[in-house]
């Protein structure tokens, strides 16, 4: 049965907002979550304080972390260390990311598809429309989307998805740093912490699965560190 003008109105019309935590460390996931509100109901994200997660204390982040999960419809995904070694033998950094949105965008169920007026993306390629043709999206969704640098500065709902993100990622490296037994701080190479931690353990077999190896970073150290054992072994 068609609806009615009537009940045409009623229904919600929802945005979207996509953004990424730890795309560039050395240790642990890369974290992409979807945030999806109603549409008239985003605005209120911005006055409970929602902003940018780099611009939140990590108490604040987790406080809002909650009001958002009840407030906006979550969809996420974890890409390892593993996997992102695995893929980066194959392609760049920026289409993993852009297969990962791809993927997500398509699990959403598609009534709420349907309603979805505009899905904004905080994008890494430094022409955005590049990174939307990297998305290889049904033709419909593609009028959907706004593909920006800053959008999670710019956009409540991009910001509520970096919180989360962030959240879920800063969950994962204590997990780590907890089996790991190493205080290596952010996991990525400009924190001195997670050099002097890779520099110690780099050879170590429990951390390969936590490690980036096809960073230039872990690739450095690896490559130091057999050196050093070399060196060792001719003074033997």
């Amino acid at each position: 049965m068609t609806a009615t003008v009537e009940e045409q109105r009623k229904e919600k019309i929802y945005v979207a907002g996509i953004d990424e935590a730890g795309r560039g460390p050395v240790i642990g996931p890369m974290v992409i979550c979807i945030a999806i509100i109603e549409k008239d109901k985003e605005e209120g994200l911005h006055r409970i304080g929602v902003k940018d997660s780099k611009m939140l204390s990590p108490k604040q982040r987790e406080e809002l972390a909650g009001v958002i999960k009840d407030q906006c419809k979550i969809y996420l995904t974890k890409l390892t260390a593993r996997q992102l070694n695995e893929q980066m033998k194959k392609k760049s950094l920026n289409q993993i990311e852009a297969d990962a949105i791809s993927e997500l965008i398509k699990n959403i169920p598609e009534k709420i598809m349907e309603r979805i007026d505009k899905i904004y993306i905080d994008v890494p390629d430094p022409i955005p429309v590049k990174f939307v043709y990297r998305l290889n999206l049904p033709k419909y969704i593609y009028g959907k989307i706004h593909a920006s640098h800053k959008a999670d500065v710019k956009y409540p709902i991009c910001s509520a998805a970096s919180i989360i993100a962030k959240t879920v990622r800063d969950d994962e490296i204590e997990k780590i740093k907890h089996e790991l037994q190493c205080e290596f701080g952010t996991g990525y190479s400009h924190d001195v912490n997670t050099i002097s931690c890779l520099e110690k353990n780099i050879g170590d077999k429990r951390w390969q699965k936590y490690l980036r190896m096809e960073w230039s970073t872990a690739k450095r150290l690896l490559q130091k560190s057999k050196f050093k054992t070399k060196q060792v072994k001719l003074e033997l």
